[in-house]
């Protein structure tokens, strides 16, 4: 016999013996099932005596159907392939290292299944229909994420991981990384976005972009929380509620609602008006002399004759002198009176008593 190679039509022998019967008795009958795929089958001539079992070689041997006298053909499956197990008139390509995800349509030779891709050893393995980017696509078809991604929700995507979020108005664009929409900033204490007022909110918190909640005792001044002394703090620094913090050369005053300043000496018909220095007051100009820097003198416009400015535009007459006439600054040589009318008398003679 043949030995171990398979036939395809697995009743070869019955039908030889068939066939042997027809031809004795001049029939021409063809009982073999119709082979719809021709794929995989070899056809070959073997003696038609192999197809006959023993008890039948003791009669009449058929000519066969061979191009020789007693030999006949018969369908095979060729080398690579191999008879289906659902079906005797049917061959199947092999694949020796199988055909996973796969159909084996040629010897060794695999069409993937949809969703499958074909690598150079000819096995299939799954792909993800939009890619797998920052992971690797397993068999089950979905994402297996690299460190730092997480699997999204649908099971398309690899997305970056933020550990708690990337709070209000953020966005994780990477691992542990997070990027802020406009108006919002990174809280460098929780790595998170939040609320973005510039400058900062002082003794406050920023509850919107650019917009400050400011604790008591605080007011929004310049995009800011700053404290408020209601008392006022004038020529000083409003430094807490109800705290004016003087500068150096600067006292608070009793009320505790301005800074004045200090003169280390007394300012004479002056006022201290800043830190050793005295401004002269209304009708006062300074002393002549460096050392007279905190004094102020009278001021009198028109100067006074024969007499000195005691105060502001007033005269005072010097020993031997009056004033002309009341009001005046004009000073003037005193005359004595006596009964005799001196006013009648020449002033060249009196110059000359």
């Amino acid at each position: 016999m043949l030995g171990s190679r398979d036939f395809i039509v697995a009743g070869v022998i019955l039908y030889l013996s068939v066939f042997s019967l027809e031809e004795a008795d001049g029939a021409s009958f063809d009982h073999r099932p119709v082979n719809k795929s021709r794929k995989g089958i070899c056809t070959i001539e073997v003696p038609t005596i192999d197809l006959i079992s023993p008890e039948d070689r003791r009669g009449v041997i058929p000519r066969g159907n061979g191009s020789r006298e007693g030999y006949s053909r018969i369908e095979i499956c060729c080398s690579g392939w191999t008879r289906a197990s659902h079906s005797y008139y049917e061959c199947v390509a092999v694949c020796e290292n199988g055909c996973e995800n796969g159909n084996c349509t040629a010897p060794n030779v695999c069409e993937c299944k949809r969703g499958f891709i074909k690598l150079h050893n000819n096995t299939c393995i799954p792909t993800c229909p939009i890619g797998c980017l920052h992971g690797v696509c397993t068999n089950t078809g979905l994402c297996s994420c690299n460190a730092g991604y997480l699997l999204s929700q649908d099971g398309k995507y690899c997305t970056p991981h933020c550990t708690g979020g990337c709070g209000t108005g953020g966005t994780c664009v990477g691992p542990e990384s997070c990027a802020c929409s406009k108006g919002f900033s990174i809280n460098r204490d929780t790595n998170k976005c939040g609320y973005h007022c510039e400058g900062g909110c002082g003794e406050g918190t920023c509850i919107g972009p650019n917009k400050c909640s400011c604790k008591p005792g605080y007011k929004i001044q310049a995009n800011t929380c700053t404290p408020e002394c209601p008392k006022g703090c004038t020529n000083g620094q409003c430094t807490a509620p109800n705290r004016c913090t003087c500068k150096p050369g600067w006292n608070l005053n009793p009320a505790g609602s301005a800074c004045v300043p200090q003169c280390s000496k007394p300012c004479l018909n002056a006022d201290c008006v800043a830190p050793n220095k005295c401004a002269c007051k209304n009708g006062y100009v300074p002393a002549s002399g460096s050392e007279n820097d905190n004094k102020c003198v009278a001021f009198c416009p028109d100067g006074c004759p024969n007499g000195v400015c005691s105060a502001p535009n007033f005269c005072i007459c010097n020993p031997g002198f009056v004033k002309e006439f009341k009001g005046s600054n004009v000073c003037v040589r005193r005359v004595r009176r006596s009964a005799m009318h001196f006013e009648l008398i020449p002033e060249e003679v009196l110059e000359g008593l």
